[in-house]
């Protein structure tokens, strides 16, 4: 057993017992002597939890090791009731215990060793075990694969051939959604020399050599072959990427693509084309250091001493394979109808039903579970009338909406090669929300909903965002987040306490040129809004806005805070359009809105976001010019500014 080779019990570890649950007090001493000794374990937990800017000669830390029923250890500094270090604190992942399965240990710790060698055939008799498990005995499962049955299919696919076939080829002929088929999602990584072009489409519909295929993509065909299916689609492969006839009828289909296959093939570890998900896992990598423990159950008597392995990482995936920074894999998993995700950790399962792994623990946290809308194909359709004004549906419909906007964050955490691509590679999304909500596809604008758009525009660049990760060159109209490259964030909640004053009108009016015209979630080349509201002019100089007060003409310093878009060079005439303003205990009344800069006649363009907190400014008498019939309640200091109509560009 190669954990066996890589642990070690020292004189120290001997002497320690962890109880299941419970905790075990080291003096500080004992741990140096140790670390200094060479002793794995205790080199781990200073290395990961040291204690920082602490003067030992008036304190005495004790490290504290706490103890999960299940074997998971977390590690705390303590000076008598002061906490110097904690781990918890420091998001810093616990230590994990396991066992070989069929040990009377495995029976507590419900955990074994990660399985070092995905691509071996004892592993891939475990996968299809799981496969056929799904096959026939998930009613859930079987449910969405007639749902699915029967969509439009991607127009070519590699006919893999059978194992020990040095040749593969591509098929052209007719797609019937009749047959199984797995899809590819992988990081490209750079450009990929194997891909398919106009010059070698028709010698690849003939056959051609495995080899002249990159690792990740020869990995998929081997696994294909040893699930027993005949058909797999890549997209470097299966489209000819020269070719922009050929890309633009297949990029509409990448959700009908994923949903429709058999099952996704995840080379999650893999950051390149060119690297193979099948090779051997690194012991060091996925456990870290390795201990030989004894431990006991608190429950059982204390003679009743077991052994198990310390691994220095927690055992279950982490979330953190390559694949999970790239944008186009986002959408890929979300609508796949199953998924066999190949990590740096753990080999995962994933279907409706549920997960299943090929060592360590079987935690797979889903924090979709409490959406109403996931982006899964397992979602159901919205309850209500997107016009329903009931209390219910109104709390339904601000639910999904927030559940969106959540989908949206996470996306924009992503990378993309490409900046156009940024509303592509997450058009399934945006599909499978209009779908969730019954709306034709008009109603999405360059990655925002038409119907909810004032809402929509709250979106800014986080707090903590370097400037060194700023994007100074938008793509698509302004207003939309999808015009910038980096995480952006919504404000939260969505529906404050308060009142929106930004209305939409004159939709009639509204522009959008999409670069295919049959793809409306896809690229925007172009898009316009008109949109009334309260418009006020700000001069931003130094790190500071200014403004001049109505009723006594001075200029002064307004509490006026900024979220730019990017960090290139600001006008000093900066134009603030208040979406909404609220009210609270806490802040006082806030009013939040964009930045914009004018571009010329009515057309605005963006800058940034803006919250305005009028309880740091003395507050102006109203202007009675200004004070006219039907206009909503709003006594700030927007009220004194111009409310108008802008086309917002």
């Amino acid at each position: 057993m190669a954990e066996e080779e890589m642990a070690h019990l020292c004189r120290h570890c001997e002497n320690i017992t962890f109880t299941l649950p419970g905790s075990i007090t080291l003096p500080f001493a004992v741990v140096v002597l140790a670390d200094e000794g060479g002793y794995q374990f205790f080199q781990v937990i200073l290395q990961k939890y040291p204690i920082e800017n602490t003067d030992f000669s008036s304190r005495r830390p004790m490290l504290v090791l706490n103890c999960t029923e299940t074997g998971g250890v977390d590690f705390c500094w303590m000076d008598g009731g002061t906490v110097l270090v904690d781990s918890c604190d420091l998001w810093i992942e616990e230590s994990s215990m396991f066992a070989r399965k069929g040990s009377l240990a495995f029976v507590d710790l419900k955990r074994e060793p990660l399985n070092s060698t995905p691509g071996s055939v004892r592993s891939f008799c475990t996968i299809r075990s799981w496969i056929r498990e799904c096959d026939e005995k998930h009613a859930y499962c079987n449910t969405f694969r007639e749902a699915l049955s029967g969509q439009q299919g991607p127009a070519r696919l590699i006919d893999v051939g059978v194992e020990g076939n040095e040749r593969v080829c591509i098929c052209e002929a007719v797609f019937e959604g009749t047959e199984q088929y797995a899809a590819l999602s992988y990081c490209w990584g750079h450009d990929q020399e194997s891909k398919t072009k106009d010059a070698n489409i028709k010698e690849r519909c003939e056959g051609f050599a495995l080899k002249d295929l990159s690792e990740t993509i020869q990995d998929a065909i081997s696994t294909t072959r040893k699930l027993r299916l005949r058909y797999l689609w890549v997209d470097a492969i299966c489209i000819v990427q020269d070719n922009k006839v050929d890309c633009n009828q297949e990029l509409p289909k990448m959700d009908q693509i994923y949903s429709g296959a058999a099952f996704t093939i995840s080379a999650a570890r893999v950051e390149r084309a060119d690297e193979s998900f099948l090779r051997d896992r690194d012991l060091f990598e996925t456990h870290g250091s390795i201990c030989q423990v004894k431990y006991r159950r608190s429950s059982e008597s204390a003679s009743n001493i077991r052994s198990a392995f310390l691994s220095a990482t927690r055992l279950d995936i982490t979330h953190h394979d390559p694949i999970d920074s790239r944008g186009w894999t986002f959408q890929e998993r979300l609508r796949s109808f199953r998924v066999l995700q190949f990590g740096r950790k753990q080999t995962v399962w994933e279907c409706p039903t549920g997960t299943f792994v090929d060592g360590g623990e079987n935690y797979f946290h889903d924090t979709s579970s409490k959406r109403l809308f996931t982006g899964k194909v397992t979602d159901s359709i919205y309850p209500h009338l997107l016009d329903d004004q009931s209390s219910t549906a109104n709390k339904d419909l601000d639910l999904a909406l927030g559940n969106w906007q959540d989908l949206v964050m996470e996306y924009t955490e992503r990378n993309l090669s490409q900046k156009a691509d940024r509303l592509p590679a997450f058009a399934a999304i945006a599909k499978a929300f209009g779908s969730f909500l019954q709306v034709e596809s008009d109603q999405y604008i360059a990655g925002l909903w038409k119907f909810d758009i004032c809402m929509q525009l709250r979106w800014r660049r986080p707090d903590d965002m370097a400037v060194n990760k700023w994007c100074n060159q938008r793509h698509g109209p302004t207003w939309s987040w999808a015009s910038l490259e980096g995480p952006v964030i919504f404000d939260h909640p969505r529906l404050p306490t308060g009142v929106v004053t930004l209305q939409a009108v004159r939709e009639d009016d509204w522009q959008i040129r999409w670069k295919l015209v049959d793809f409306k979630y896809g690229e925007v080349e172009f898009a316009q809004l008109m949109v009334r509201g309260f418009l006020r002019l700000s001069n931003w100089k130094d790190g500071l806005f200014g403004g001049v007060r109505f009723d006594t003409g001075e200029f002064v310093v307004l509490p006026l805070y900024a979220y730019w878009d990017s960090d290139e060079a600001k006008p000093l005439d900066v134009w603030c359009l208040e979406i909404i303003t609220s009210s609270s205990s806490i802040t006082g009344s806030t009013s939040s809105g964009l930045l914009l800069t004018h571009a010329g006649g009515i057309v605005f363009k963006r800058l940034g976001y803006f919250e305005f907190h009028h309880s740091e400014y003395r507050s102006e008498p109203v202007n009675a010019a200004l004070d006219r019939q039907g206009l909503l309640p709003n006594s700030n200091w927007f009220y004194n500014g111009e409310y108008e109509i802008i086309c917002l560009e």
